[in-house]
């Protein structure tokens, strides 16, 4: 019984100190998915993996290998040189896909670098945390599988040149790292202290006995702004400048959409072994934006049916006013030519009241005039008749014919 309470009692302070280790707010998928667009692209592997591949990159390049190393108060400092290392280098997972080469798993927990170490009397070697490498505060890096990193996957060069300014200039080939793999020990030094993650990596001090200088310790300046941090990073001085986004300039920084190839081809990533935190929340967040979207079209169809409505509204009323407007038109037209008929009617009667009135006069009044006594006309009878001519008697009209006729019977 006494153990169960210890062991829960231990559980929980672990579980309370993990919890205080988290910072109050942390870098979220969007503000990753927003700064690093415009140097990769992001694809989703296997419908719930999203990860990020650089653009313009040769075919031999290599996660932390432009760039430089500092000594600093959290231990060695990658500084990069790429545009999109501030996030990569110092968030999340690099993995090496047969099909995809080199991807970016984010994650939300920040170091001055992630990378395990490989070292012997004449090289030392850094290479990128698979996936499945977690980070545990009381136990340091945990791997979720046996993990073996292939060579290839290696940068080494010599320790007089491991803190030079151009690194990149001094690293060995892939022939030589073969044949010096095997014979270099294997280091991960990682550890928590005072709400910070340390890199310790290779100590500084043998570093410094094998390089044959002493190195110096550089303070790491925070920026919260990555204009500024754009502005000084390519500063070679004492100081290195490490962009961390405020909580102000994540917050601001809202993307409703986001633009995610699906993979066409399956990954070799043992998805189920992936130690990153952020898969879960990158899925909500791709949740969220498909809401976002919904939810945005949705106001848009609202908005678009009101204005239609407010549209046929307006034409209505436009049509109505139309209409008004010659209705009071042609009451204004008849109107006035109401009035103008009227006011013909009387301007006539009015000239009829202003003409004298003529009054025939009376008998006694009116001159006397001899009256003229017209004789009838005598009218021509054209008429007038034939003179008439005495014909003689039917008997005595006798044709030559009945003459000769009577002539013969006598």
């Amino acid at each position: 019984m006494k153990k169960t309470i210890i062991l829960i009692t231990a559980l929980f302070i672990f579980m309370s100190i993990e919890l205080d280790a988290k910072p109050s707010f942390g870098v979220s998928f969007n503000f990753f998915y927003s700064s690093l667009r415009s140097y990769g692209e992001w694809i989703q592997l296997d419908n719930d993996l999203v990860v990020w591949r650089p653009h313009g990159i040769h075919s031999r390049w290599r996660p932390y290998s432009e760039g430089r190393w500092s000594w600093t108060s959290n231990g060695w400092y990658w500084d990069s040189y790429e545009p999109f290392g501030w996030a990569t280098y110092h968030y999340g997972r690099w993995y090496n896909d047969d099909y995809y080469g080199w991807i970016w798993i984010p994650d939300y927990d920040w170091a001055p670098a992630w990378v395990e170490w490989r070292y012997d009397d004449d090289y030392i070697g850094w290479a990128p945390l698979p996936p499945y490498a977690r980070f545990e505060i009381n136990f340091g890096i945990h791997f979720s599988i046996g993990w073996h990193s292939h060579y290839s996957y290696w940068n080494f060069v010599n320790y007089n040149r491991f803190c030079d300014h151009r690194l990149n200039y001094y690293l060995l080939n892939e022939r030589r790292i073969a044949r010096i793999f095997e014979s270099t020990r294997y280091r991960t030094n990682y550890y928590y202290d005072r709400d910070r993650i340390i890199n310790g990596g290779v100590d500084k001090s043998f570093i410094e006995r094998k390089a044959g200088y002493r190195i110096a310790e550089r303070e790491i300046t925070s920026i919260d702004n990555y204009r500024d941090y754009d502005r000084v990073r390519s500063e070679r001085g004492d100081k290195v400048y490490a962009y961390r986004p405020s909580e102000k300039e994540i917050n601001n920084d809202r993307t409703d959409k986001f633009e995610i190839r699906r993979g066409e081809n399956h990954s070799t990533i043992e998805r189920e072994k992936v130690a990153t935190s952020i898969r879960r929340d990158s899925n909500r967040e791709l949740d969220q934006s498909n809401e976002r979207t919904v939810e945005r079209n949705r106001d848009m169809n609202v908005d678009r049916d009101r204005n239609i409505r407010e549209e046929t509204r307006s034409k209505d009323d436009a049509r109505k006013e139309l209409e008004r407007i010659q209705y009071e038109r042609t009451e204004n037209r008849d109107r006035q030519r109401i009035e103008s008929k009227g006011e013909e009617r009387i301007n006539r009667e009015i000239q009829r009241e202003r003409q004298p009135i003529y009054e025939r006069p009376s008998r006694s009044e009116r001159p006397q005039v001899q009256e003229r006594r017209v004789e009838p006309r005598k009218e021509q009878n054209n008429d007038r008749p034939m003179p008439r001519v005495e014909s003689r008697g039917r008997s005595e009209e006798r044709s030559p014919s009945k003459e000769r006729s009577s002539e013969r019977k006598k």
